[in-house]
């Protein structure tokens, strides 16, 4: 009897510390992206050198951007090292990729051409 007393406790903590690892993990951090980044964007419609400074209320980002012909705002979003935002400017333009510390990554769509897009957080 007290053996099985013993196992149903056993398996019961192991449980609770399933649960909990299973919540921490599920509470990963979101990469850390304000700040001033140097931007290189490539594609259909040529090259171009951006900058976008960047604010962070949790995984909310905001912000202003310039390019060479345009300027504008940025809202969007960070989850995990993902990141997305919406450039509002005279040629909207979409940004997805993903943080790797102060550098960033992927692909951008604006009138309906898309490019690649680099960046490096200014230090």
């Amino acid at each position: 009897m007290k053996t099985v007393i013993r196992t149903r406790a056993v398996i019961g903590c192991l449980a609770v510390i399933m649960v909990a690892a299973c919540i921490t993990a599920s509470a990963a951090t979101d990469a850390n992206v304000a700040g001033k980044w140097s931007v290189k964007a490539s594609g259909a419609a040529g090259n171009a050198d951006q900058t976008i400074d960047l604010k962070q209320d949790g995984n909310k980002i905001t912000g202003d951007f310039k390019g060479p012909r345009q300027s504008g705002t940025i809202e969007g979003s960070i989850q995990g090292n993902s990141i997305k935002f919406h450039v509002h400017a005279r040629i909207a333009l979409d940004y997805t990729g993903t943080v790797d510390g102060d550098s960033m990554k992927g692909t951008l769509t604006g009138r309906g051409k898309t490019g690649d897009w680099t960046a490096t957080r200014a230090k």
